[in-house]
């Protein structure tokens, strides 16, 4: 009996969705599991996650933070985008709290009897101290029985300084009495080495600190196998081939590519996913690649940076895929060590990465697409 076909596409190329299929990253699902086992003072209940647009950093939080929930820990969840701090003090922590509290009592205030009488009444209170991030904290964990609570930071290069430092000041706090806590930061590289060269929280150094990079070839060809499995459409053996070279393992392209060809071959009718909807959704795949990943990453450069990746992308070699960084100040007119500064911006944005002596490549897939046919304001050629 052939399959039937879901009205549903399986895979899932939004930033911070989770996949229907979990692959890769399990030496950091791992150790963070293994330090929530562990107790307090663990190394693996304090992690930094780093990684350019699109590598899944939001992806793997979200799977760290089910690890939590599953040992009962309470999650709290903090944005770089918003107002950190004043978001955990003022809502996110007493609303953990109201979760775990038997109902306040309330006591009789007032009574009135005249005209038709009325009754007040009061809150009862304990607190006699204005709340700040480590009080709420700490009366948080107060609550809780075998458990503790997870600080859950995404976007940490979008975080106000102060914010930062005291957050890390309170989570020190914490931990200096051997209380249940655990923090995870994520974000782009430049954010996590900020956060770490703020004043007071040296600490945070000791930290473990992860770099995500792509899947491996056998890791995205099991997400291209195994995500459609039950919606009616699946992988050719030689579609899938196809599907991992054009994703070049980037998660967010894997979840692209594989949502772009389960449409393809839905369209027409097929329970099967052909090397030619591979090859017919390329383009396609990569334009939006370029938009929604691309385009932010270039975004706040430089003239100058601009131009060097320009010039890199021009100067790319067909059979390595890299540049050489002595073509590249050749193309712009300069001498290598003018650039130096430039290369090293670049480097700590995760933008390049090293491939061998005297040359670079894009970490991004398919960064010179939108270099060499798009203007500095993403305008079309």
């Amino acid at each position: 009996m052939e399959a039937v076909i879901t009205a549903k596409n399986p895979f899932r190329p939004t930033f911070g969705v989770p996949p229907v299929f979990w692959v890769g990253r399990h030496s950091v699902l791992d150790t963070f599991d293994s330090a929530l086992s562990a107790g307090p003072g663990s190394a693996g209940r304090s992690l930094l996650i780093s990684g350019a647009r699109g590598i899944g950093k939001t992806v793997l939080l979200n799977e760290i933070e089910d690890k939590a929930r599953t040992h009962g820990w309470i999650c709290l969840r903090a944005s770089g985008r918003g107002t950190m701090v004043k978001e955990l003090v003022e809502t996110t922590i007493p609303e953990a709290l109201t979760s775990l509290s038997p109902i306040s009592k309330r006591t009789i205030s007032q009574i009135g009897v005249s005209g038709i009488g009325s009754i007040g009444f009061s809150q009862e209170s304990s607190r006699s101290y204005i709340p700040n991030l480590k009080t709420e904290l700490r009366a948080l964990i107060s609550q809780l029985k075998g458990t503790g609570v997870l600080l859950s930071i995404d976007e940490v290069q979008d975080a106000d300084a102060s914010d930062l430092m005291e957050l890390a000041t309170a989570y020190q706090d914490v931990i200096r009495d051997e209380l249940d806590i655990a923090l995870v930061a994520v974000g782009l590289p430049q954010g996590i080495n900020r956060l770490l060269s703020l004043p007071g929280i040296t600490f945070l150094r000791r930290a473990q600190k992860f770099v995500l990079g792509p899947f491996s070839p056998q890791n995205a060809a099991a997400a291209f196998r195994a995500t459609p499995q039950d919606s009616g459409i699946t992988f050719a053996p030689a579609a899938i081939d196809q599907a991992v070279v054009l994703s070049r393992g980037y998660p967010y392209m894997v979840q692209l590519v594989g949502s772009l060809a389960w449409d393809r071959a839905h369209r027409r009718g097929s329970h099967t996913i052909t090397d030619n909807d591979i090859a017919s959704i390329a383009t396609a795949a990569r334009t939006t690649l370029g938009v929604h990943v691309h385009q932010p990453a270039l975004i706040d450069l430089s003239p100058g940076q601009r131009s060097f990746l320009e010039a890199m992308a021009h100067c790319i070699d067909p059979a390595t895929g890299s540049s050489r960084i002595a073509d590249i100040a050749a193309t712009l007119g300069s001498t290598t060590k003018s650039l130096s500064s430039t290369r090293q911006y670049l480097l700590d944005a995760d933008l390049i990465e090293p491939a061998g002596y005297g040359s670079l490549r894009f970490v991004i897939p398919y960064m010179e697409d939108i270099l060499t046919h798009t203007d500095s304001l993403g305008r079309v050629d």
